[in-house]
């Protein structure tokens, strides 16, 4: 059996008939909840009647994220189908369209990728499996959100353009791994277990949810202008040979600071501080490339 998390806007469509009909020998059971709450307590009853349950995403990287953080416990196995406007994370599993969701559900098996977490403030913890971010792209995030239209790339594009006018870097207070805090004036810190974000922005060029740690991103103070001729390079990894671009790797990452919007899979978290922690091999993942996995 499979249950299905529904991107609100598909429910009813053509297109998403196509896919249950697509998936009718799974059994699929279309969820009503559209919160984590109802999600979980819909996700846990099927549980109960099926236990190789199979949640499957219908959407982008929020409907995953949501997925992610609706499961009641890490071994029920997760699978998306890319109706989304970015779909980052489908395409870090090679699943750049629905056909290929179908084919990776019927010959393929889940397999065991890294996770991510963010712990709030007020003691919340949030799951994410791709990029979470602090500083000048949450912004970005926080404005994309409030758009109708564009969709994809170009909504973040448009939202970044607007966000340049009052750019500004931000003091934070960073550790590692457990060290001792140390300050900086950065634009913006984006934490990847996967490389990209905003329909393709390759961030975190080189992150790997198979190697069993973060790959961290850290753009300095920059100024406006230096910003918009190296934004280009993002869409390849190119940005991170800039100077005042650096990289490291961890497993565990607390960034603090004056009160910052805090986005991870395009989806608001909340705000900093916050430590973000990686968990290996953590959630159970249907990917298109099985024999890229260790």
């Amino acid at each position: 059996m499979i249950a299905l998390v529904v991107k609100p806007k598909l429910l009813g469509s053509k297109r998403f008939e196509k896919i249950v009909d697509e998936l009718s020998h799974l059994k699929p059971v279309v969820l009503g909840g559209n919160d984590v709450a109802s999600l979980r307590a819909e996700i846990s009853e099927l549980r109960n009647l099926d236990s190789d349950l199979t949640v499957v995403a219908c959407g982008g990287d929020g409907t995953f994220h949501l997925a992610l953080n609706s499961i009641p416990d890490l071994t029920v196995p997760l699978a998306v189908i890319p109706l989304g406007t970015g779909n980052d994370f489908a395409r870090y599993l090679g699943i750049k369209k629905p056909a290929h969701a179908y084919s990776t559900l019927n010959n393929y098996a889940p397999a065991s990728m890294d996770m991510g977490t963010i712990e709030l403030t007020d003691g919340s913890i949030v799951r994410f499996a791709g990029i979470a971010s602090c500083g000048f792209d949450a912004q970005v995030n926080e404005r994309a959100n409030t758009y109708r239209g564009p969709a994809g790339t170009l909504k973040y594009l448009v939202a970044l353009a607007v966000e340049l006018v009052k750019l500004n870097s931000r003091e934070f207070m960073v550790s590692t791994n457990g060290a001792e805090h140390q300050p900086g004036r950065f634009t913006l810190i984006a934490v990847g277990n996967t490389s990209s974000y905003g329909g393709g922005l390759k961030m975190c060029p080189t992150a790997d949810a198979f190697d069993q740690h973060f790959e961290v991103t850290y753009v300095d103070k920059v100024t406006r202008r230096l910003l918009v001729r190296v934004l280009p390079k993002v869409f390849w990894g190119g940005h991170t040979k800039h100077r005042q671009v650096t990289q490291s790797v961890a497993q565990k990452i607390e960034i603090s600071g004056d009160e910052f919007p805090v986005y991870a899979d395009g989806e608001k978290i909340g705000h900093g501080p916050v430590v973000i922690t990686l968990h290996p091999g953590a959630m159970r993942v249907w990917q298109a490339q099985p024999a890229n996995t260790p």
